[in-house]
């Protein structure tokens, strides 16, 4: 949505984001001013000399390590001098998340992608593809302290994390960003609602992080509790990810419980990417980030304002991932921002290049999907259908039976395979399309 489409709602949104949050509030806690890092306020110059200097780092740290990188470079007869400017990047290749997940089949655990050793690092998590995912020993490794920043986090919050903490590496990297910040965390994880509405409650949380329909599901269930949300609590700000956000839904978080939902965008790989601030007109490109918008097909970048794949380069030494294509799509926009902020902006994810689907925060594969259809040979044919009815994510496995098979018990393979429940759907031979999708999502956001 472009600000003018969507002026009398933001106009609406910010004006509650100030009358709840005056520049000070009783707190003394002023949420909608002020930028943390210098960096953020860069002339284009200066911060097309500070990326370019970083950028010359990566590479030179990837080549001696002899990452895969190295290996391109030599085959196309690049030099490590040839890489100085941000244009120079086209002169790479693009890493998918399956040549990632590849490498580290063939040479693990990292696919020589990492720098140090693994007894360096401080942690390693692994999340679906399936991908080891390094941590270094360097403080808010993830970047997400910028982020939640901007998004109204303050030192001396305290904020519900609702991300996991095993495995992959979401609850832990969000709960880097937050101490740093200087904010409290209570590690909740998923599940329980009616104890994530008490904890809200009894312990005066002032922030949430998790996906948006998790949030809206705790605060239905307060109600049922007899908790006021806006009375009773003292929650003022949730940062929302891993789901597609609606307007609708955003609305209604700020209308009916007067708490103002900001987005941010990153991934299990690259950490943070980009991120809102309060004027919500799309989100600011970290400082560490280079994103470039790339045609999907042509590998070529597009012009402002139309959609491509977003592809990222970070400025991270210890895991240099050059040109990493996340597989999202987006545009890019260049506007003055009122909070100060000078970096570019994405305007919003899209949707996915692939058939990879994002599904209550998760990755679900095709792959994953043929999997579990393998498994039951009683199978003839299936698809998984996405839903999005009342702001919950609903997979639906449609499947077609030989004839004269018993009905398998597929809902348990599809929770073991994909770690997600779903419902199974028998049709009869025959209703599926010949050259049918292997995930058909059907979610609409308005």
């Amino acid at each position: 949505m472009s600000e003018k489409e969507g002026g009398t709602w933001l106009s609406r949104l910010r004006a509650r984001w100030r009358a709840r949050q005056p520049e000070v509030t009783e707190r003394g806690i002023d949420r909608h001013t002020s930028v943390l890092i210098p960096e953020e306020k860069l002339s284009e110059g200066k911060r097309r000399a500070y990326q370019e200097r970083f950028l010359r780092e990566v590479i030179a740290r990837s080549y001696k390590a002899g990452t895969p990188l190295r290996a391109a470079m030599q085959e196309a007869r690049i030099g490590v001098d040839q890489i100085r400017t941000l244009e120079d990047l086209t002169k790479l290749p693009v890493t998918t998340k399956t040549d990632l997940a590849e490498a580290q089949k063939k040479n693990p655990p990292f696919g020589g992608y990492c720098t140090e050793p693994p007894a360096n690092l401080l942690r390693i998590h692994r999340s679906p593809g399936p991908i080891f995912d390094p941590v270094g020993r360097v403080s808010d490794y993830w970047r997400w302290k910028t982020a939640l920043y901007s998004a109204g986090f303050r030192p001396g919050d305290i904020v519900m994390n609702t991300f996991a903490y095993h495995l992959t590496p979401a609850g832990h990297m969000f709960e880097e960003g937050l101490s740093e910040l200087g904010a409290t965390v209570i590690p909740t994880g998923v599940g329980n609602t009616e104890t994530q509405a008490e904890i809200i409650r009894d312990l005066g949380v002032t922030g949430y992080l998790g996906t948006p329909s998790f949030l809206m599901a705790i605060l239905k269930k307060a109600e049922q509790m007899g908790i006021n949300v806006k009375e009773d609590t003292r929650l003022e700000v949730a940062v929302l990810l891993a789901e597609m956000l609606p307007q609708s839904m955003r609305q209604r978080f700020t209308d009916e419980y007067n708490i103002v939902g900001m987005q941010a965008y990153g991934t299990a790989d690259l950490g943070c990417i980009a991120y809102e601030c309060p004027e919500v007109n799309g989100m600011h490109i970290h400082p560490d980030v280079i994103v470039e918008i790339l045609d999907p097909q042509t590998r070529k970048p597009v012009s402002d304002g139309e959609p491509g794949e977003v592809v990222v380069t970070t400025n991270n030494k210890i895991y240099p991932l050059v040109r990493f294509g996340t597989g999202d799509l987006s545009s890019l926009a260049q506007y003055d921002c009122p909070c100060g902020r000078t970096s570019r902006r994405l305007t919003r994810i899209m949707g996915r290049v692939d058939q990879i689907t994002k599904v209550k925060g998760m990755f679900v594969h095709p792959s994953q999907v043929q999997t579990v259809i393998s498994k039951h040979p009683e199978i003839l044919r299936g698809r998984l259908v996405v839903a999005r009815p009342h702001d919950q994510d609903v997979m639906t496995l449609e499947i077609e039976l030989k004839p004269g098979s018993q009905v398998p018990a597929v809902e348990e393979t599809l929770r073991e395979v994909v770690k997600l429940r779903g419902a199974v759907k028998i049709l009869q031979p025959g209703t599926l399309p010949e050259n049918h999708r292997v995930i058909e999502d059907i979610r609409k956001w308005d």
